[in-house]
């Protein structure tokens, strides 16, 4: 190969490289140049240098810019909900401290506003919508009371705290469609409170209990004595009539032996001296009482 061709193919090369670089460039430059903008959002073009009001790209599609000199910031327009996570303290027309709730759903109204006011979204936009919220609910607390509260809002009162939320919004470039109090609760202090006094309740009935059974144990001792009572009365009484038939069995035992009932009987009834319990026993060898001592065996 010689010289001549040598330098021939060597340029065809270098064009052959710069063409492909020109290819790829171009298609850089293509994807750089080229937005799309899907169903829910609105592009914002902003001129870097420029104070001139952005290019608002409000149908989806495929759109061209200046690559490097304008920016596109995608703004999303859907329904979007806020609300707060931890309830807040307001005070009520009976001067009663609650704890609420509230929450909204909101969607940007306002693209050029909303991207300045969140500096092309690096401001959070949540904590102002929240602050907002706080706000207004304010001013409707404030005409109810306690138990007004644990029903709905009406349609009334819905509306006029709507009309001053999106007061507050308009300048974020946003504008509420429905609010609402998700929850609804009495202050620590109130709860406290009702803690307390359930408690007493519980304590007094504790008590009650406790002198029920204690009255109750009161009767069942007195129902106990008073069987025991019983029974030892019919247990005497049984005694007494088996005496009185023991001493009519030896009674007339000794009538029908020895003929003297009445002095027997009298004999047994009386009663015996303490002195006569020391003498020494009678033989056993005497006869009884008035017996014939010729019968004595």
């Amino acid at each position: 190969m010689t010289a001549t061709e040598t330098v021939k193919m060597d340029r065809r090369l270098s064009l052959g490289r710069l063409g492909a670089v020109a290819v790829v460039l171009a298609l850089l430059l293509a994807i750089f140049s080229l937005v799309v903008v899907e169903s829910g959002q609105v592009g914002v073009v902003i001129r870097t240098g420029s104070d001139a009001t952005p290019r608002v790209l409000m149908e989806p599609g495929i759109y061209t810019r200046f690559p490097f000199a304008e920016r596109v910031w995608l703004v999303d327009t859907r329904l979007q909900t806020t609300e707060q996570g931890s309830p807040l303290s307001y005070t009520t027309l009976d001067q009663q401290t609650v704890q609420l709730s509230g929450w909204a759903a909101w969607r940007v109204s306002d693209a050029v506003r909303f991207n300045a006011s969140t500096a092309s979204g690096k401001n959070p936009v949540d904590e102002r919508v929240l602050a907002a919220l706080g706000k207004t609910l304010t001013s409707i607390v404030q005409v109810k009371t306690v138990s007004s509260l644990q029903s709905s809002l009406s349609a009334d009162e819905q509306a006029r705290w709507l009309e001053a939320l999106n007061g507050e919004l308009a300048l974020l470039g946003i504008t509420a469609e429905q609010v609402g109090i998700r929850q609804v609760a009495l202050s620590e202090a109130a709860n406290e409170a009702i803690y307390n006094r359930m408690a007493a309740s519980r304590q007094q009935a504790e008590q009650r209990l406790v002198q029920g059974l204690s009255a109750d144990e009161q009767q069942l001792v007195a129902l106990q004595t008073k069987q025991r009572d019983q029974v030892l009365g019919d247990a005497y009484q049984q005694s007494q009539r088996q005496r009185q038939a023991a001493e009519s069995k030896l009674v007339a035992a000794y009538a029908k032996q020895y003929g003297q009932a009445a002095a027997f009987q009298a004999q047994l009834k009386a009663p015996v001296p303490a002195t006569a319990a020391v003498v020494a026993p009678v033989s056993s060898a005497a006869p009884p009482v008035g017996a014939d001592p010729a019968r004595s065996e």
